[in-house]
């Protein structure tokens, strides 16, 4: 019966019809699975992110490792030395990141 129906389709439309048509379909039948699995994914890890990131405290104190002077010829003032360590980490506190490195000598170049 099967046989008999889709002999009556391909006389009709033809071989090269059915398989374009049957092509489309199993086409966007997998895309859409694909987008839908990709999706799923991507909020299962957004979620596991959220619950790995805590928010920041603004008024959180931060505590700064001191820094060894070292004199040289080019003799930056202490004021701007300490101005820009505390740029630096004001800004890996703001973002977020992980701040693996520390100060030890500043210099002009």
């Amino acid at each position: 019966m099967t046989a008999n129906l889709l002999s009556r389709f391909t006389d009709n439309v033809g071989l090269g019809g059915f398989t374009f048509i049957l092509g489309m379909l199993v086409i966007f039948f997998g895309m859409s699975v694909l987008i839908f699995a990709v999706a799923a994914v991507g909020k299962a890890l957004n979620k596991a992110e959220e619950k790995k990131t805590e928010k920041p405290i603004e008024n959180e104190m931060v505590a700064v490792a001191p820094v060894s002077v070292e004199t040289s010829s080019d003799e930056i003032s202490e004021d701007i030395k300490v101005a820009i360590i505390a740029a630096v980490t004001a800004y890996y506190t703001e973002s977020g990141a992980k701040n693996e490195f520390t100060v030890r000598k500043i210099k002009k170049i």
